[in-house]
């Protein structure tokens, strides 16, 4: 069995990361900072974004990381330090978002454009990080562990998250997926899962997050049977 096809907890959760934090830099370098409604709605997802983030990150560390430190200890570190420095920012960005959350209109400008370049650079040092895990992490997870265990550890993390927190979770990792993935994850959860689980992913989170065209693809994908 090649790497390519050996189970890959990363990818998913990392595509939606990655794309609900590209809308959101767009979206705060195009604030309209004299609109207190629009701020106010961006702050909004913003935290919402940085929940998730900061919550997969506490994850890594739970299921991932530690069983990874008795196998692969100097990588194992170097995530451990990647992921401090990410709990540092976390602070740092909340307290810019409170700073423009209260700012008056005369400072908004210059409180959304710190807040703007700080995202930015956390979301660089994101990518980064994310493409470590996935080029350097998953073939030594690949090496010392079996698929089963590594579902295992996937499947300990899914079940500590809320079904209200899952389904965020999947409103940005949906639409980051390409349609061949996004069919084999709908095939696997609607194996795995109860029916209602899968109908709530297909009918309420699939259809709203994905564009028509999209969304009937993965439709007949999903009815197709090889």
């Amino acid at each position: 069995m090649t790497s390519q096809q050996r189970h890959d907890f990363y990818g998913p959760i990392h595509k939606g990361l990655r794309l609900g934090s590209s809308r959101l830099l767009m979206a705060l370098g195009q604030i309209e900072t004299r609109d207190a409604r629009a701020i106010a709605e961006l702050i909004g997802q913003l935290r919402i974004h940085l929940q998730l983030a900061e919550e997969h990150l506490q994850h890594e560390d739970a299921e991932y990381n530690e069983p990874l430190r008795g196998r692969a200890p100097n990588l194992a570190a170097q995530l451990a330090d990647d992921h401090h420095h990410h709990y540092v920012t976390f602070r740092e960005l909340d307290g810019l978002i409170h700073a423009l959350e209260t700012a008056d209109e005369a400072s908004r400008a210059a409180v959304g454009r710190a807040l703007y370049l700080r995202f930015s650079t956390y979301f660089g040092d994101d990518l980064a990080h994310m493409a470590r895990e996935e080029q350097e992490a998953l073939p030594a997870f690949h090496r010392h562990f079996s698929d089963q265990e590594l579902m295992d550890m996937e499947s300990r993390i899914i079940q500590s998250i809320s079904p209200e927190r899952l389904t965020q979770y999947y409103f940005i990792m949906l639409p980051g997926m390409n349609p061949a993935e996004r069919a084999t994850f709908l095939r696997y959860i609607r194996a795995n899962a109860p029916p209602e689980a899968y109908s709530h992913i297909l009918d309420d989170v699939a259809r709203a997050a994905l564009p028509p065209e999209q969304f009937r693809v993965l439709n007949e994908d999903l009815a197709y049977v090889a």
